[in-house]
């Protein structure tokens, strides 16, 4: 495989908005020394300056991206249990089945990559967050790696980044962050020990073996749970009197940003109108698939 750039380097993350933030931070530094370089009054090398802080090819970045913190994990990673958990969080979005096995094809395509790739010997750089799908994608990806002599580093994302000049409290995931300001995590890579790789590869295992709906962070642990296990947070959020599913979904996302996407609030909102604990009323937007008018019961 042909690569340009400096030291090669795979950089894995967990959802599309952060591969395509971490692919225009590459971007973005690539034409800053390319503009360095036709600056300068000594014509070096284009190659001499090339992935001086990040390494690799600007297209070596992949996304394991199967929201693996929900639905069945026992089964092919990319089968029809996974494809069914996907119609079911994105149920309101319409898609064509051809559009969903693309989806699919693309996620596949990014696993072969990686693993091709630790295979040849490349370093692995994963941007982990603090959200359960990314939890869960690492467990995974370490599994999927235990058998495979290759180097593993970490960059971790804090609840809480003081230091950077971003007017935010706090964050969930890297998706978060923009392009040009993934440079200030770069030193805060860290190897990972054999030892810590199989262990979150033995935790994926167990996690596959519970197989339930629902997996979460306790503690500081990655655990499988029920499906209703964020169902207070629906609870203790519902309004006197009647309000619009959407508003509802949306102060709840607010208030809190812990990685658990609108598709899954929908799926249990419709669970309690289902057994009788919330009911429809009316109807705010016919086109909005969350425009539903609720009440408590």
């Amino acid at each position: 495989m042909n690569r340009t750039g400096g030291a090669e380097m795979l950089e894995v993350v967990f959802n599309d908005s952060a591969k395509g933030s971490i692919t225009m931070a590459k971007k973005q530094e690539e034409d800053a020394i390319r503009e360095s370089i036709e600056n300068t009054k000594e014509k070096k090398s284009q190659e001499q300056f090339k992935g001086k802080s990040w390494g690799g090819n600007l297209k070596d970045v992949v996304c394991i991206g199967f929201n693996l913190d929900i639905g069945d994990i026992a089964h092919e990673i990319d089968g029809d249990e996974r494809k069914h958990t996907f119609v079911q969080l994105f149920g309101s979005v319409d898609f064509e089945q051809e559009q969903l096995e693309e989806f699919f094809k693309y996620q596949r395509d990014d696993l072969d990559k990686l693993i091709s790739m630790a295979k040849d010997g490349i370093p692995i750089r994963v941007w982990k967050s603090n959200t359960t799908f990314s939890a869960c994608g690492y467990a995974y990806l370490c599994d999927v790696l235990k058998d495979i002599n290759c180097k593993i580093s970490t960059v971790s994302l804090s609840e809480y980044e003081q230091d950077l000049p971003i007017n935010k409290a706090s964050y969930a995931d890297w998706a978060e962050i923009k392009p040009s300001q993934f440079c200030h995590f770069l030193d805060r890579e860290r190897e990972i020990s054999l030892a810590e790789k199989l262990i979150q590869s033995n935790r994926w295992i167990d996690l596959k073996k519970e197989n339930t709906v629902l997996r979460t962070i306790k503690n500081g642990e990655l655990i499988s749970v029920s499906e209703d296990f964020y169902d207070q947070l629906i609870i203790n959020n519902l309004p006197d009197g009647e309000f619009v599913m959407a508003r509802l979904i949306g102060n709840i996302l607010g208030k809190y940003p812990i990685g658990i996407g609108d598709g899954w609030y929908a799926l249990r909102i419709k669970k309690m109108i289902d057994d009788k604990r919330l009911e429809v009323v009316g109807e705010r937007d016919t086109n909005h698939p969350y425009g539903k008018i609720l009440r408590k019961k």
